[in-house]
């Protein structure tokens, strides 16, 4: 497919980066030479200098023949208007990225009134996955599948777990809830495990399953499952604010600390609700002030890595239970996971998920198309939700006479909002509703499971 990008920033690049290993004709326009200098060096992609919205550039980018125009660049405006202009153009498809609070409500008509075929938020969705992150205290990452039935929960196994040096096949004879233990890293390689796979301390591991099975599970590890009722946040960025609004609807007392003295009435004026507190989140003095140690939860969202990172250590060394971050540079995540905080949120990668989920389903319209997308455990794997159609080579055979690629593993199965957790005498069914993860690279269509 030809793609054009317009905006080659950190959303931008990490699309382009993606979309260029599935083969696709990457193009990306943007007015920085460094940022296009970067992109030409590190990314298969033709680079244009100029204004995303001329109608110049984009005919030299030749809109006429793109498949999808993806506009991410700063400023909602300009992305709307330059998806007005590639759509009159040609381009078949048009993605605007649109973040500011004053458009929340009025997506439905942005989509419909300027024909754009995706609308995608960064920090709307980071407030939600934030938000399922804190329902789990014992969770590192928390995604959802088929209409919010089955969760897919990441968490790292501790020496004292009851699941320590013991092999899985005997594991799952014990356990009192149905759980799939669908990935497990271990030293940055990601494995499918079978059933003689024994578990590690230090084992980051994904299990997947409804979610009382997964509450009775953590109950079984030991885990504190208490909720948590006071939050903490750092940093009074958009993402803030649409995490207060999710969270007061859960009934939870949310303080956020920032410190700009104008940008705290700005968030006085939108939360009414909320306590505003105007002082440096990575000063020791101002998070003791505020009681950190009885806070059930503290989340840093500031612009800056790297004061997401002190103010969440000196929480994590307080001893808050579940303690989550902001980290756009994606380097820094092992050495995050090393200092024990593995609770990490990044917009762009959501942003991203998101749209390659939408190409990839253009890319497959015939077939059976992915309808969600994550990429999990550093990206070294991915988890994908599909509905089945009939296939003669998949429907209505058992999984065990199935011949899957080695590293794919279908998680769970939905059918009329009943969950299965397949075992090898579980077949797929037309209109099922199919999990399946995988470490051999993007898969676009359910059939290219098979071997």
């Amino acid at each position: 497919m030809k793609i054009i990008i317009v905006g080659g920033g950190k959303v931008g690049y990490t699309l382009a980066q993606q979309l260029s290993t599935e083969d696709h004709n990457i193009t990306i326009v943007d007015n920085d030479d460094d940022v296009l200098a970067h992109a030409d060096e590190t990314i298969d992609a033709m680079c244009i200098k100029g204004n995303g919205a001329s109608v110049e550039i984009l005919k030299t980018a030749s809109i006429n023949e793109a498949d999808i125009l993806i506009a991410v660049t700063d400023s909602d405006e300009l992305n709307m208007i330059c998806c007005v202009i590639g759509k009159k153009l040609g381009a078949k498809h048009t993605v605007a990225r649109v973040r500011n609070t004053d458009y929340s409500n009025e997506y439905k008509m942005l989509r419909e009134e300027l024909e754009l075929d995706m609308v995608i938020n960064p920090e709307m969705e980071a407030s939600a996955e934030i938000a399922q992150m804190i329902q789990f205290p014992s969770a590192t990452d928390v995604e959802t599948f088929a209409n919010n039935l089955i969760e897919m929960v990441e968490f790292r196994v501790l020496s004292t777990d009851p699941i320590v040096n013991i092999k899985l096949m005997d594991l799952n004879k014990n356990l009192p809830s149905n759980v799939l233990f669908c990935t497990v890293m271990r030293n940055e390689e990601v494995f499918i495990p079978k059933g003689s796979f024994t578990f590690h301390p230090d084992d980051i591991i994904g299990v997947i399953g409804e979610r009382n099975s997964i509450s009775r599970f953590f109950k079984f590890l030991g885990r504190n499952s208490h909720k948590a009722k006071k939050v903490i946040i750092i940093g009074g960025s958009r993402t803030s604010i649409y995490l207060t609004w999710i969270l007061q609807e859960m009934d939870l007392s949310v303080k956020i600390i920032e410190i700009n003295k104008e940008r705290c009435l700005l968030l006085n004026d939108i939360l009414t609700e909320t306590l505003i507190i105007h002082g440096d989140g990575t000063d020791q003095e101002v998070l003791d002030n505020e009681n950190i140690e009885s806070t059930d939860c503290i989340v840093a969202l500031t612009d800056r890595d790297e004061e997401n990172l002190i103010s969440s250590l000196y929480a994590h060394q307080c001893g808050v239970p579940k303690v989550i971050l902001k980290i756009n540079r994606q380097s820094y995540f092992p050495i995050v996971k090393k200092l024990g905080l593995d609770s990490i949120i990044s917009p762009k990668f959501i942003t991203a998920n998101n749209i390659l989920r939408f190409v990839r389903a253009l890319n497959n319209s015939q077939g059976i198309a992915v309808e969600k997308l994550y990429k999990i455990l550093d990206n070294k794997a991915e988890v994908a939700e599909f509905t089945a159609k009939h296939s003669p080579m998949l429907t209505d055979i058992k999984l065990q006479d199935l011949n899957l690629k080695k590293d794919a593993l279908i998680a769970a199965i939905v059918r009329n909002k009943n969950i299965i957790i397949p075992n090898g005498n579980d077949v797929i069914k037309e209109h099922d509703k199919v999990i399946v993860v995988t470490k051999t690279g993007f898969i676009t269509d359910l059939n290219e499971i098979l071997a």
